[in-house]
């Protein structure tokens, strides 16, 4: 697997993984045939805009057809199925299950976050969630990192047919609930929650005072997660087709034009925020576009606020520092990048990983 040269924090890439991520007007894009938004009000007038719609990052085609009635529907059902009542039990489930794992790990010993801590706390909630058998929990893990490393990187045909394949063997375990609750939503509980929480990890760990913070006041947590979603939210480029003629903020875009909207970089817009790569909990106005806006935000993003809350909760509750202790490798492209795995130290205050600073002197 290829080491990938980005990390949730920068805000720069090679050419010919996208647009550039800096903040900027918006831009026609002749390698990518696109309007490229980078502008936070932009990206959000985007996603408020019922004349484009979601394609995939390879789709040449110009004139996609929309099924509006399908797609609210589909919404509808979702929502159904992330009642509060819902949200509330699988709450209870995770953070017990997360809480028991994280009081496995010792104070100063080698912890990979990816492996000993997301992975088995994700999948056990996509079992939940998804109700496959959970005798085929890891075989249908195996086969949904497939689907996410093809989501993460939409440009390798290679992975792409990985995915293909992947995905007629999962969709015979999955037969009931409504449709984004079936193999999708356990690749997405299963493997792409476990990229989410890698990137937002790194992020907190790499900014210990922030972790400290968490640590003693665990009910900032909450907002502690909403910032890590802008900081290093995980999608970074999203594509659009236009299907009719309209404007955006005074830019005119044609019926069949590409629209290419950067989400990292609408996160780091200083027009709508002060010191935008400075990452703080305590930040006034914390707000982001990593899980969409208006009519076209993620469904899912209560489940996915819930899961973030609840296994970061785990572990600063209870570790008042994390040390990140060899290089990170990275994997993904313009879908997303996440961390291959996260070996860290562990500390408490009391314990040998703990590092006094200026905030716990």
């Amino acid at each position: 697997m290829a080491v990938c040269p980005y990390h949730p924090t920068a805000l720069a890439q090679e050419e010919d993984r996208g647009p550039g991520l800096h903040v900027e007007k918006p831009y026609f894009d002749t390698q990518w045939n696109g309007w490229v938004l980078s502008r936070y009000s932009d990206v959000a007038a985007a996603f408020n805009s019922p004349d484009l719609v979601m394609v995939g990052a390879a789709s040449k085609d110009e004139y996609p057809e929309v099924d509006e009635a399908a797609r609210l529907r589909m919404r509808a059902e979702t929502r159904e199925a992330l009642s509060p009542a819902a949200l509330r039990f699988w709450r209870r489930r995770m953070l017990h299950d997360a809480r028991a794992r994280v009081a496995q790990f010792e104070c100063g010993q080698p912890i990979d976050l990816i492996k000993d801590y997301a992975e088995p706390v994700c999948l056990a909630l996509a079992i939940l969630a998804t109700r496959p058998d959970p005798a085929r929990g890891r075989y249908l893990a195996a086969l949904a990192a497939h689907v996410s490393l093809a989501a993460a990187d939409p440009l390798d045909e290679h992975l792409k047919a990985q995915s293909r394949r992947a995905t007629e063997e999962l969709r015979p375990f999955f037969t009931t609930g409504p449709e984004t609750m079936r193999d999708s939503g356990f690749v997405a509980l299963s493997r792409t929650m476990v990229s989410l929480l890698g990137n937002a990890w790194f992020v907190l760990a790499r900014h210990p005072l922030e972790w400290q913070r968490l640590h003693r006041r665990p009910a900032l947590v909450a907002r502690g997660v909403e910032e890590l979603q802008r900081f290093a939210g995980l999608t970074r480029l999203l594509f659009r087709r236009a299907i009719a003629d309209t404007t955006l903020n005074g830019l005119s875009i044609r019926r069949g034009d590409r629209v290419i909207l950067s989400l990292l970089a609408a996160n780091r817009d200083p027009a709508r925020y002060p010191d935008p790569h400075e990452f703080s909990v305590m930040r006034p106005r914390i707000s982001h576009v990593s899980l969409g806006a208006g009519p076209h935000a993620c469904v899912g993003a209560p489940l996915i606020r819930m899961a973030t809350i609840a296994t970061t909760l785990a572990l600063v509750e209870r570790f008042s520092s994390a040390r990140v202790i060899t290089p990170i490798e990275w994997q993904g492209g313009v879908g997303f990048v996440s961390p291959v795995s996260l070996p860290v130290l562990l500390g408490t205050e009391s314990g040998p990983g703990f590092e006094r600073n200026e905030e716990s002197a």
